[in-house]
């Protein structure tokens, strides 16, 4: 059985995140638009567990998700290693102690460019629960 309301609500806070995403990619804080970008990929990934009614775990590795998700199969090894340098985002922002280190090649074209992965990717894991 497919659960639509469970998979509404964490896609309700993937827009949350797309759109937090956007607001730090207008200030130039580079770094947290990559990492809300995760954020909003790691939520649809999830909505999708629960649209196809599966056990979601408390994990944010991407690779993983789409493992679980049983998608992996479908992207090929460059849209892996962007989950990959996405996933690595969920925790460096948060814990590292030095921005500036951080923030090396997070330039804002990189940035787009992650943006743009993930917004196909979302729309992508959305086409698959309809």
């Amino acid at each position: 059985m497919m659960s639509t309301e469970a998979s509404r609500k964490w896609l309700d806070r993937a827009v949350y995140d797309i759109d937090t995403a956007k607001a730090m990619l207008q200030t130039g804080r580079f770094i947290y638009a990559v990492f809300m970008y995760q954020q909003a990929l790691e939520k649809c990934f999830k909505a999708l567990l629960a649209y196809r009614d599966l056990e979601i775990l408390p994990i944010h590795n991407l690779r993983r998700l789409a493992e679980l998700t049983d998608v992996i199969h479908e992207l090929d090894e460059s849209n892996l290693m962007k989950l990959d340098f996405l996933s690595r985002y969920y925790i460096n922002p948060r814990y590292k102690e030095d921005l500036s280190q951080l923030s090396k090649g997070i330039t804002e074209p990189v940035t787009r460019d992650f943006i743009q992965f993930s917004e196909e990717l979302i729309t992508w894991l959305c086409q698959k629960m309809k």
